[in-house]
């Protein structure tokens, strides 16, 4: 029985995560701002030692990200590939494309997502554990970092030169981007979806986003979803 509880919190706390809708339809995004809200209805009822499991999930930032300001002052992941432009709510199979055509594979996000195949899967996106699922199990040649962090820590991360993964929330949406450089007061992204593009003629990111926008988007509240960032390795054989 305790093991079907722990199972059952993770299934909650291990994200609800929807992809940006690139249609921007007014009642969809309703529903999903009213999701949200029951979601952190049933946060609300958790017990200290429900969160407190939810919280282990995820790893707060290691000693080589924080606590450290020897990051060049800005930094672009350069080149990188050229981001997939999502349909509907596949901003988790287009960032986990774009992570594997950095590393030489061949793969188009949207059809990524829309195969049977690819793990993690609800009506309106996709949960985190998607990407552990995704490049560990189904591909196994590759390991997944989970962090929670500053935008120090992510910056960090960044300059170790692999797109970091994050997740934001802008008042009504969750959505997954690479995030791919930044300077002393902007984060870079490769976005998926066209209207939130903001940088034109660039081929390294086709997203700017001042850093405290980009630190209210990313400080979503849910409690075991705040300030995630997901790096992706590809192991040497």
């Amino acid at each position: 029985m305790k093991s079907m509880v722990k199972t059952l919190l993770a299934a909650v706390m291990l994200a609800w995560v929807t992809g940006a809708s690139a249609q921007n339809q007014e009642g969809q995004l309703e529903n999903q701002g009213n999701s949200l809200s029951k979601l952190m209805v049933m946060l609300g009822k958790m017990t200290d030692e429900q969160k407190a499991y939810a919280r282990a999930n995820w790893l707060v930032a290691p000693d080589t990200y924080v606590n450290r300001h020897d990051h060049p002052t800005s930094f672009v992941i350069s080149p990188n590939p050229m981001p997939d432009t999502q349909q509907t709510c596949e901003c988790s199979g287009c960032s986990s494309a774009y992570l594997l055509r950095f590393y030489g594979e061949s793969v188009n996000g949207v059809e990524l997502f829309n195969q049977p195949s690819f793990p993690c899967k609800h009506s309106e996106g996709a949960y985190p554990k998607c990407f552990k699922m995704l490049f560990e199990e189904q591909y196994g040649n590759y390991t997944t970092e989970y962090y929670t962090g500053t935008t120090d820590d992510l910056k960090n991360a960044v300059s170790k030169g692999i797109p970091v993964i994050v997740l934001l929330f802008n008042g009504k949406t969750l959505h997954y981007v690479p995030v791919v450089g930044y300077d002393k007061d902007h984060f870079f992204i490769q976005d998926s979806v066209d209207e939130y593009r903001n940088v034109d003629d660039c081929d390294d990111f086709n997203r700017s986003v001042e850093i405290p926008a980009f630190d209210k988007m990313w400080n979503i509240p849910i409690e075991s979803c705040q300030r995630l960032f997901v790096r992706v390795v590809k192991l040497k054989k």
